[in-house]
């Protein structure tokens, strides 16, 4: 028995000194609707991770709308719709970023701000997601919502 217990010993040690196999990290999708200016509009942000077999991409939207219940509020005095989507092909490196961004006075964006952001898969590559929607709201107050992500390997 104990040459037996001396066995399971070594083999358990051994299997210690196995590097390990870390799992790749899952996208980190992202939605957001949250009402601002007292629910009289929502800030739509979505931040979309994906990767193919040789390439790993960020699609980063950022948009505002009126309430879809009644009694409807007047068009935002102004807005600012943001989205950023960026990479790195590791951490030391400076962010490669694409973004655009709307704003307006007394109206709606006609459509979501959207950029994207591909890149070769690294095991140290890096992606990252913005979407910022400000909005200036009937009341007087201001509005600030953010989401934001970064996805580090990206899946490898």
């Amino acid at each position: 028995m104990k040459h037996s217990n001396h066995r399971v010993a070594l083999l358990a040690a051994a299997l210690l000194c196995l590097p390990s196999i870390a799992a790749a990290a899952p996208p980190p999708d992202a939605t957001s609707r949250v009402a601002v200016c007292n629910s009289g509009y929502f800030a739509e942000m979505s931040l979309d991770f994906g990767n193919t077999g040789t390439t790993a991409t960020v699609v980063a939207k950022a948009h505002l709308v009126s309430s879809p219940v009644g009694p409807f509020p007047p068009k935002p005095p102004y807005f600012n719709v943001y989205a950023s989507a960026s990479h790195r092909p590791d951490a030391a490196s400076a962010w490669s970023s694409n973004d655009q961004q709307s704003d307006g006075y007394d109206s709606y964006p006609a459509q979501p701000a959207r950029a994207q952001k591909s890149m070769f898969r690294t095991p140290t590559c890096e992606l990252a997601g913005s979407a910022v929607v400000s909005v200036h709201c009937p009341s007087g107050q201001w509005e600030y919502k953010t989401l934001d992500r970064v996805w580090v390997g990206c899946g490898l």
